[in-house]
């Protein structure tokens, strides 16, 4: 059955945007988006506001099992003196984890150079790995499908915002900030 709601969209003026920008191209894609899920309009036979029909997100297979591939230190499991000894060194040791090392600048210049020929606004990619969110559960994204959305200043050249494809019963846009290690280029 699909799903129906009342009509809020305004189409987006998207000639006032330059050619040829990110901008322009995120608003193009957005309108896509919403041309493509729309069934119709339904207007109120009684003055009422329209109702707009869309089609329901396709159904994803449930993700396989992901474990990190790095090692994981919680807190809580390590011995009191041990315990002790990281909150000398970081107080705020108790609300963080160990998780996978971070990247150096000499790692993070090669990732960049080595994304370079894929790497641009529009291009589909995976979600293929991801730190341990602050709970220690498994990151609820890997596996899933998406559009680089927008890159990112040279503080964080190795993230990138990932646009993520609709499944099931969602129906707001999601964008992801993702670190550029975990993301590898979708090729249809």
């Amino acid at each position: 059955m699909p799903k129906a709601r009342k009509s809020h969209h305004v189409r987006q003026d998207v000639t006032r945007l330059a050619l040829g920008t990110d901008a322009r191209w995120r608003a193009e894609f957005r309108q896509a988006q919403y041309e493509r899920a729309l069934i119709g309009i339904q207007t109120d036979l009684l003055g009422g506001p329209a109702v707009e029909v869309f089609r329901a997100s396709p159904k994803q297979p449930a993700p396989k099992a992901w474990t990190p591939d790095y090692d994981v230190e919680f807190f809580h499991d390590l011995a009191p003196e041990e315990q002790a000894r990281c909150l000398a060194a970081d107080p705020q040791t108790p609300f963080a984890h160990t998780t996978r090392p971070s990247l150096t600048a000499d790692e993070i210049v090669a990732l960049v150079a080595g994304a370079a020929n894929w790497l641009r606004v529009g291009q589909a990619v995976r979600i293929i790995g991801a730190p341990l969110t602050f709970d220690g559960s498994a990151e609820r994204r890997v596996g899933r499908t998406g559009v680089i959305w927008r890159l990112c200043s040279s503080v964080f050249a190795d993230h990138v915002y990932v646009n993520l494809d609709l499944i099931g019963a969602e129906r707001s846009e999601k964008v992801a900030f993702v670190e550029l290690r975990d993301v590898t280029p979708v090729t249809e």
